[in-house]
């Protein structure tokens, strides 16, 4: 299992993770990033590499 980390001090609400995989990330009321669950499944990995990799502030973190 994959576990994934946002650090919302330095998001800047771009919303590319939710462009790469909406199941996981969301935007909030401000603008910033949220998990809506801290895990993925294998099926889902390539979406959370393209979201870490589309951050353009490297705010997601994840460990495989």
């Amino acid at each position: 299992m994959t576990t994934i980390k946002v650090d919302r001090s330095t998001c800047q609400g771009y919303g590319n993770c939710v462009l790469a995989l909406a199941p996981v990330f969301d935007l909030d009321e401000e603008g910033l990033v949220v998990l809506k669950r801290d895990d993925v499944g294998p099926g889902e990995l390539d979406g959370l590499r393209r979201a870490a990799y589309d951050c353009p502030t490297d705010s997601i973190t994840f460990a495989e």
